[in-house]
């Protein structure tokens, strides 16, 4: 029997409307809203929203600890909590916040009921993070057991590191969020990356990011887009291309990525991989990060070069 699974990733527009930033805010809360809406217009399972989707072209907000919510209760947390619970559908929600007192980038996780299931805090932050906008980066990798089956959430700059979802995947994820403000000059690396990471683990892996509108251009610098979620085998099944709004996709998450090869002929790649799988050989990636750090250089590659 299938396990259905109707998943909702949800582009918000790259440019808020108004003239202050509370305004913009408002602005950028209201599209949330009515992209959830019509996420659960279509049935959706989950619906997922962009990287602090909530300052959104608010000039200078990261560095404004105004716009840093306190966790739980802020207003974007009220708002978020309120629209899982109306819609019944669990949502994905990346703000600024403050937990405990300490400033995180992390995505929130709400249930059918608008209860906070929990969140993600950003692991591997970018120089502006640390630096401008004070933000502490997490060291966890939670994976979420909901009612159809088991997620995870990375978080941008997170996606340049295959480790970050292959332990999501070994601890059971088989759906890995990815909302993101992603700006580049071009769509190969960023496909080429994105991709790897849902083939390379056998999950499907949905990343979220802004849009433009229909009559807008896109030019280099922009957000990239591509909303979309993303199959084992690295396939789109659904995306929103460069522009704002929902793209939707449904999943049984219980069929197989059947590939030729082996004794049969016929093999489940995630068994096949995680059979010849060598961890024991792995402990390496723990020196080689030592090494870096403390000016390691490769005893084979000439010195100064």
């Amino acid at each position: 029997m299938a396990r259905s699974v109707r998943i909702a990733v949800c582009s918000t527009p790259g440019r808020a409307v108004g003239e202050t930033g509370d305004e913009k805010y408002e602005y950028n809360l209201r599209m949330a809203e009515r992209l959830l809406a019509e996420a659960s217009a279509l049935r959706a399972d989950i619906a997922c929203l962009p990287e602090t989707f909530h300052i959104q072209n608010i000039r200078d907000a990261g560095q404004d600890p105004r716009w840093h919510e306190p966790l739980p209760g802020g207003p974007t947390f009220r708002r978020m909590s309120d629209a899982a619970r109306r819609h019944r559908m669990y949502v994905i929600a990346p703000i600024l916040a403050v937990e405990r007192g300490v400033h995180r980038n992390v995505a929130m996780l709400f249930d059918r009921n608008g209860d906070y299931v929990g969140g993600y805090q950003k692991v591997h932050l970018t120089v502006a993070e640390v630096e401008d906008w004070g933000i502490i980066a997490g060291d966890t990798w939670p994976v979420f057991d909901l009612d159809f089956g088991r997620i995870g959430i990375t978080i941008c700059f997170d996606v340049m590191f295959q480790e970050a979802f292959r332990i999501l995947a070994l601890k059971g994820a088989e759906v890995i969020f990815h909302p993101t403000v992603y700006s580049m000059y071009g769509e190969v690396g960023w496909e080429a990356i994105i991709q790897a990471r849902a083939i390379d683990n056998c999950v499907y892996v949905c990343p979220v990011n802004y849009g433009i509108s229909e009559d807008d251009p896109w030019m280099p610098g922009m957000c990239l887009n591509r909303s979309s979620v993303i199959g084992p085998d690295g396939i789109s099944l659904a995306d929103r291309g460069r522009y704002w709004g929902v793209a939707l996709a449904e999943l049984d998450l219980d069929r197989p990525r059947i590939v030729g090869g082996g004794k049969t002929g016929r093999e489940n790649y995630r068994e096949i991989v995680w059979k010849h799988r060598r961890p024991d050989t792995y402990g390496e990636l723990t020196g080689y990060g030592h090494w870096v750090e403390t000016g390691y250089r490769n005893p084979s590659s000439k010195k100064g070069s």
